[in-house]
């Protein structure tokens, strides 16, 4: 099985520890528009993912996932950069963020042509998956479908179909951005337009403290993302721990996502450069504290082994349930 970098495809065994929701450099539309904020050249950018990769690789991690949309500052020639300097495997994802923070192109694009723009977008994806990238062809490894808290609007209903007729037509797995609500709602979508459950990660959905819900994603059969450890402003990583470790405990470690959606750098200046930039948090802080509740560190490894290779390589998940 071959899975796609911002360095060409990669055989499934090359993928290694992997880390699924990071994002090396982010830029929400109008961040230009900022001339108070410091100017970062490429090379600045570039050094500082470097040197946060060279972090992850002495971690003992060897890729990383940035399902960042098109239109937040997707820059494939500085993954493709990054990569090749550090020999760490770089994916990356086509896709649209949701409604309330999407480019006012793509909602400017929908209100002139309601009738074409799900047709649209989803021909956009299915070429990048297909035919690759810019000037190096390179190919996205899964569709970004980013959903708010209100996926019934006629901008997130397409946005949701056209992703899944991309991924009926390619194969190509998806990860969901939710806001702790609504994962499990979204997942029954995906299956009932024909995406497998195994296919999609239910990403942030430790934004929500309800451990029913949480369990009814993975009763569903998708992946559910743990996927902001640090990030205490959304969420404390208490409850983030105490969720993760009922999954665990309860035999569904096999379906887990886990990573800290960190941004390493960003174009203008949105957040405090260092808000969460800690991809090692997890290892460092996180671990510790599963392992002093029976959490085996043989399972923790297989979580950010085997469950990312599984995803890709469209394998169905084992038998959930039955505990530690």
């Amino acid at each position: 099985m071959q899975i796609q970098t911002a360095n060409g495809p990669i055989s499934a065994s090359a993928l290694g520890a992997t880390l699924m929701h990071e994002h090396l450099v982010m830029a929400l539309a109008g961040w230009d528009s900022d001339t108070s904020a410091p100017v970062r050249t490429t090379e600045d950018l570039v050094q500082r993912c470097v040197d946060r990769i060279e972090e992850l690789k002495a971690g003992g991690f060897s890729s990383l996932l940035d399902p960042l949309p098109n239109d937040l500052g997707r820059d494939i020639e500085l993954y493709a950069e990054v990569s090749a300097r550090t020999g760490f495997n770089i994916l990356f994802a086509t896709g649209i963020y949701n409604e309330h923070f999407a480019g006012p192109y793509w909602r400017f694009k929908l209100a002139w042509d309601p009738a074409g723009w799900e047709e649209y977008v989803a021909s956009m994806y299915v070429r990048e998956l297909t035919e690759g990238v810019g000037p190096s062809k390179v190919k996205p490894a899964v569709i970004k479908l980013a959903i708010g808290r209100n996926p019934e609007s006629e901008f997130e209903s397409k946005l949701i179909k056209a992703a899944a007729t991309a991924a009926n037509a390619t194969g190509a797995p998806i990860v969901a951005h939710t806001e702790g609500v609504g994962g499990d709602l979204l997942l029954d979508k995906l299956k009932a337009l024909g995406v497998p459950a195994h296919h999609v990660i239910i990403g942030h959905s430790c934004g929500s403290p309800d451990k029913a819900y949480h369990r009814r994603i993975v009763e569903g059969g998708g992946y559910i993302g743990f996927d902001r450890f640090g990030i205490n402003m959304i969420q404390r990583d208490e409850v983030r721990t105490d969720g993760l470790c009922s999954l665990l405990q309860d035999g569904y470690a096999q379906q887990v996502i886990v990573s800290h959606d960190c941004a390493f750098c960003q174009r203008g200046q949105m957040i405090p450069d260092d808000l969460h930039s800690d991809a090692m948090h997890f290892t460092r802080n996180i671990a510790p504290r599963l392992r002093e509740r029976g959490i085996s560190q043989s399972m923790l490894d297989s979580i950010f082994k085997d469950n990312p290779r599984r995803y890709f390589c469209n394998e169905s998940n084992p038998t959930i349930g039955g505990g530690i």
